[in-house]
This record gives structure tokens, sequence and C-alpha cells, in this order.
């Protein structure tokens, strides 16, 4: 098990105003990866459901962490709809899920990558300031 107190972290230029959506139904595993992502200086919002997608349109996340089910439906469904939405559809998603089939379901919905939980944190990390390293490449043509 994780032990938030004992665990040490770098804070990361990268994350500096960066805003990161958490949407996952376990709050054990929500608060594990605010604190996680808190301690490398991003800025989180952290829910079990969005009410809809102006809710998450209105935190203007730089990234979406999203559970593969939010309350017994199917996160990839979500994603689809993110992905449609002119605010979001280039906001990096990464699903967070057990499913066997994930690399499908990653590639059916849109979603940029996935972690499978229970997650590592350090992949969790590496992935999140990837996707957030090419996005910020690609908003200045680099």
């Amino acid at each position: 098990m994780f032990d938030c107190k004992t665990a040490i972290f770098t804070y990361n230029p990268l994350a500096l105003k960066k805003r990161i959506l958490i949407i996952e139904n376990d709050q054990d595993i929500r608060n594990i990866v605010e604190l996680i992502l808190e301690d490398q200086g991003f800025e989180t919002l952290s829910i079990p459901e969005p009410a809809d997608l102006a809710e998450i349109s209105s935190f203007k996340p730089d990234l979406i962490l999203l559970d593969e089910f939010i309350n017994s439906k199917p996160g990839h469904r979500l994603c689809r709809k993110i992905k449609q939405v002119p605010d979001l559809a280039v906001t990096p998603v990464i699903i967070l899920s057990t499913a066997n089939d994930i690399e499908l379901i990653v590639e059916e919905c849109g979603a940029n990558d996935h972690i499978r939980k229970p997650f590592d944190i350090e992949d969790l990390i590496s992935k999140v300031l990837r996707l957030l390293s090419y996005q910020q490449l690609t908003h200045i043509g680099v």
C-alpha cells in the first residue's frame, strides 16, 4: 500500500499552472492521485462523476484522468463525448482501468493513453508529463 506521508516527490516545472481533472469513482484512488499530482506542482480537480460536459469544460483541464467505469457506466463513452467538444477535443485523456482489453478501449474512444490499476506512481507521473510535454510542443509549433 502506498503511504502518502512518507512518499517523496520532486516538483516538476512542467506542472506549473497545468490543470488536471481526475474523474474516478473510488475516493481512495482519487485522493492518492490528487496528492501525487499536487506534490508534482499540478492544480487538480477530483470528482467521482461530472454533472455534464460543461463542468469539465469550465475547469479548463490540460489533461484528464478518466476511470474506465463511472458509477457502472463505461468511461469510454464519456471520453468519446469529451473528444467531440471543441474546447476539449485536443485535451489529452488517460484512461484508468483494470480491463484486459484496455488498449482496444483507448483506441476506440480516442483516449491518448491508459494506466492499469493498480498503478505504479512513476508510471502515472511519467505518462502525465509525457502527454503534457507533447501537448506543449505541439502548441508552440516545435
